[in-house]
């Protein structure tokens, strides 16, 4: 191995086809999340990233403190997603419910994401959101975005998505851009 501090083995050229001279490699970094099972899990959770990434209420890497302490002092029913720390779960729905702050793990299965110890099963992350928004409980009611202003465009994208529907997105007549700009989140939520 080569010190740059030692004059001595400055100038020795290495041998590449020595393995004694030839690094290591480096172990991956460490994920807590499994290997998907399957091509389609792994579509899934790519596409669901996507959406997450536009939504406003994304949280990536926050611990389970962290998410409650931000919830603890807003209302009733406002929640955000998060990755979840368990090695087995891709992420977490953290909400703040009458008794206080709570998180509960969506799980992701063969026929699509569910909540810890529910039987409801949607096909998509924004769908089960959706559901629990408007279910009788209203356990969920807004999104948390932070304390920075949403812009004037991330507002009006879920307006006229709120108005004229996810699958009418692509008929819409407006320009390209505006049309991709629509589909980086096509959710009202």
């Amino acid at each position: 191995m080569v010190h740059h501090n030692d004059p001595d083995h400055a100038a020795v050229p290495q041998d590449p086809l020595n393995p004694t001279d030839v690094p290591a490699a480096q172990p991956s970094p460490p994920t807590h999340f499994r290997p998907f099972r399957r091509e389609q899990e792994c579509v899934v959770v790519a596409r669901t990233m996507r959406y997450l990434e536009h939504s406003g209420f994304y949280s990536g890497a926050m611990d389970v403190d962290e998410a409650h302490a931000r919830l603890s002092a807003l209302p009733s029913g406002t929640f955000l997603i998060r990755d979840s720390t368990q090695i087995d779960v891709f992420f977490t729905l953290s909400y703040q419910s009458a008794e206080g702050p709570t998180s509960v793990r969506v799980l992701l299965g063969d026929e699509g994401f569910a909540l810890d110890g529910s039987r409801h099963v949607f096909p998509c992350l924004f769908a089960l959101l959706a559901f629990y928004i408007s279910s009788s409980k209203r356990s969920l009611r807004r999104p948390y975005r932070g304390n920075s202003p949403q812009t004037l465009q991330e507002l009006s994208r879920r307006a006229v998505v709120r108005t004229y529907g996810r699958d009418s997105l692509e008929t819409l007549p407006v320009s390209t851009n505006v049309r991709d700009y629509l589909q980086l989140y096509p959710f009202s939520i």
